[in-house]
């Protein structure tokens, strides 16, 4: 009966093992059997120059430049306006007082005032129409008196409603 050509034979010389799925060593680039798989079992000779070299890699953190804070990250973490690392909990331009902020435009402060104006307006009305329902309604019924605002809001018309990017 022929033998089948499937697999290859581990590369230490006293095992020699046929191995169906064997195991390619990214140190010396060995073919091994499942026991002889590890650097050390069949006495790689890249051990040492890899195990250094990952070492220096090893540890490496990326800090927060934020004040005070002496948060680390693993991966850097740059803000794209003023190209400075900052942790997670510092990543947006409002949590670590960019000075490349964009202050809100006097519309927005207009649109903002109006939508607490009407939020106020409602729990009042909740208040006063309906006895003892307690704080939880009135924050619903201002809630459902936000969506319906955002739900009729139209933008600006001098702005276009989509962007045609060719798809």
């Amino acid at each position: 009966m022929a033998e089948l050509a499937i697999g290859q034979h581990c590369g230490v010389e006293h095992c020699g093992q046929l191995d169906f799925l064997p195991f390619v060593c990214d140190g010396c680039s060995g073919v091994f059997c499942l026991q002889h798989r590890s650097r050390d079992s069949h006495g790689c000779s890249e051990v040492n120059i890899r195990s250094e070299s990952m070492k220096s890699d090893e540890h490496r953190s990326y800090p927060c430049t934020y004040k005070g804070c002496n948060g680390k990250e693993l991966l850097p973490v740059l803000c794209p306006y003023c190209k400075k690392q900052f942790c997670l909990r510092h990543r947006h331009q409002s949590d670590h007082e960019c000075e490349k902020l964009d202050t809100p435009k006097p519309r927005m402060t207009a649109t903002q005032k109006l939508v607490k104006d009407i939020i106020d307006s409602k729990k009042e009305e909740a208040v006063r129409s309906k006895r003892r329902k307690g704080a939880k309604n009135s924050e619903t019924v201002a809630k459902v008196a936000l969506m319906k605002l955002k739900m009729h809001a139209c933008g600006d018309k001098s702005l276009p409603q989509h962007i045609n990017l060719g798809h």
